[in-house]
Parts: structure tokens; C-alpha cells; sequence
């Protein structure tokens, strides 16, 4: 008889499987992670620039660096006059300096016969530095109406010729040291400010080309009144300093790009409400003798050289 064994009853060790990693899944977690900070950075960054931006008492209101702040009382709540408008302040800040140097920044003032060595051309409100005779009329090639868009055809008096003389031909035979343009007052409201803008910048390669020895100044339109805002229509003369500002803005842009100055006398000339004073002006838009002599130290005390 075959002998009794006894019988293995113990099984054989299990072979466990290793788990395996799979590499899609975790592709999956850590771009999950990755996605995670992506987010968190992002809501961050905003969170940071809504706090850093001015309050809603605050609004930027144009391009020469003035800024509109709502009054409020000692709780914080906007004060109103007496039509229910809410009632602001005007804080005027320097606009930052552009690496071509503008707006051209405050310098050392210049004598008065630095006056004598520049031209002015302009329309009706140029007309007043030789009407006030704060500049020699020699030195004002301006009249009333004159435009960018018409100034190669306009012939202008000047007692230094006999009879009415083109504005580039009157330059090419003084050939000033210092040249300042203050064009734009009629038309901002209604002309084309592309076309204006373009015309501009002719204007100046035509003057860079003949004479290369000027200094040429792009001057800011200066502010309008309350009498001229509130006319009904542009068409009856209604101009806003807001479009003011913004073509003020291309100018100083303009400037930069042709290497010119740029002198930002609208800011000087405002008060506390953003605009021309209703006590310099009789029409909104020219003024009395203080605000050009405000206007001739502005030029006398910002001086490229």
C-alpha cells in the first residue's frame, strides 16, 4: 500500500501585482495643479489692479493732466449744489514727460527779447500777442479764420512786407530761430481730426525741410468758457473742452512723432472747473490782457534750450 503522506495543505505564496502609474492620469493631476495656480495668480493680479485703481470719486478728464474729484461731506457722501449736480474740484498734475522731453517742462525763464527771436502763427488768438502788444507784430503771422487745412493758400499781413504774404514764403525769408504754431480752434468742434492731424504734420515736414535751424513749438488749443459750451450747436459755434483735450492729445503725440515740442499752456489757463474763466472772456473763447500776459511767461518760462 502506498504510504500516507502527509498533505501540503499550506497554498502558495500570492504574487501581488504592482500597481502600475499611469502616466495620462498623472499628466492629468499635475496639470490640474499647475491650472490651480494659474487661476489663483490671475484672480490675484485682479484683485490688485481694481485696488489700485482711483476710486469711483476719481475720473482722469483729459490729456493735460487734470483730474476731476467729487467733493464730499465728513461721511463721505458727494456733495450736490443747488440743481442737484454733483459737485467737483479740478487737481491739475503734470503729465509725464515723453522721451523726446513733452510737454516741454518748466526751465529757466528767458528774457523778453527771446520773444524777438520767434514767429507766431496762428488764427484769431494768436492775433492777440501783437493786438495786446506783448510780441512785435513783426513776429505774429496769424488772422482770424486761418486753419491748418487752408494755411498754404492764405496770404496774412505783416509789416515786414509790403503786401499780404504766404505763411511758409513769410518764413523761409525771416527764417526765425523759434517757431510756435497755435492752429486748431476753428475746427476742433467740427472738422475732421484725422485730416487736421495730417495736415499738421505736412505742415511741419514743410517747415523741418526749409528750415532746419528753427526750433519748432506745437502749442496747445487753449480752454473755452462756459459761454462757449453752452452754445446750442456746433454749427453755431459750440465747442467743449473735452474735445479740446483729446486733440490736445494727438498734438502732443504729433509732436513726438516729428521730433518737435509741444507746449502745454491749456492747463495754465483753466480754473478750478476745467475751464477758460467766464471773467477773462467776453465770447467763451478769446481772452483779456492778464490771460495773455499768463500766457506770454508760460512761453517765456518753458523753453526747450
Amino acid at each position: 500500500m502506498p504510504e500516507n503522506r502527509p498533505r501540503n495543505t499550506s497554498r502558495p505564496p500570492v504574487r501581488r501585482k504592482k500597481k502600475r502609474y499611469n502616466p495620462f492620469r498623472l499628466s492629468l493631476v499635475l496639470m490640474f495643479y499647475i491650472v490651480s495656480i494659474v487661476v489663483s495668480f490671475l484672480l490675484y493680479a485682479a484683485n490688485f489692479d481694481i485696488s489700485s485703481k482711483p476710486s469711483a470719486n476719481y475720473q482722469s478728464s483729459d490729456s493735460s493732466g487734470t483730474e476731476k474729484v467729487v467733493v464730499t461731506d465728513s461721511e463721505g457722501s458727494a456733495l450736490t449744489d443747488e440743481d442737484g449736480n454733483t459737485v467737483t474740484e479740478i487737481n491739475e498734475t503734470e503729465p509725464e514727460v515723453s522721451s523726446n522731453g513733452n510737454p516741454v517742462p518748466e526751465s529757466e525763464r528767458q528774457s523778453d527779447d527771446y520773444l524777438d527771436k520767434c514767429m507766431f502763427i496762428g488764427d484769431s488768438i494768436t492775433t492777440g500777442f501783437s493786438g495786446y502788444k506783448l510780441v512785435p507784430s513783426e513776429n505774429v503771422l496769424a488772422d482770424v479764420g486761418l486753419r491748418i487745412d487752408n494755411i498754404a493758400e492764405a496770404k496774412i499781413k505783416n509789416p515786414r512786407f509790403s503786401e499780404p504774404v504766404n505763411v511758409m514764403a513769410a518764413l523761409e525769408s525771416v527764417k526765425p530761430e523759434n517757431v510756435y504754431i497755435l492752429l486748431g480752434s476753428n475746427g476742433v468742434a467740427w472738422y475732421n481730426n484725422d485730416t487736421m492731424i495730417e495736415e499738421y504734420g505736412k505742415f511741419i515736414d514743410d517747415i523741418k525741410t526749409k528750415l532746419q535751424n528753427s526750433h519748432i513749438y506745437i502749442i496747445s488749443i487753449t480752454p473755452v468758457g462756459t459761454m462757449k459750451e453752452n452754445i446750442d450747436t456746433i454749427e453755431n459755434g459750440k465747442v467743449l473742452n473735452s474735445e479740446i483735450d483729446q486733440f490736445n492729445n494727438r498734438l502732443l503725440d504729433l509732436a513726438d512723432e516729428k521730433n518737435v515740442h509741444y507746449l502745454n499752456v491749456n492747463p495754465e489757463l483753466k480754473d478750478e472747473t476745467g475751464k477758460l474763466p467766464d471773467d477773462v472772456t467776453r465770447d467763451g473763447m478769446h481772452f483779456n490782457l492778464d490771460t495773455y500776459k499768463k500766457f506770454i511767461e508760460y512761453i517765456l518760462t518753458h523753453t526747450a534750450k
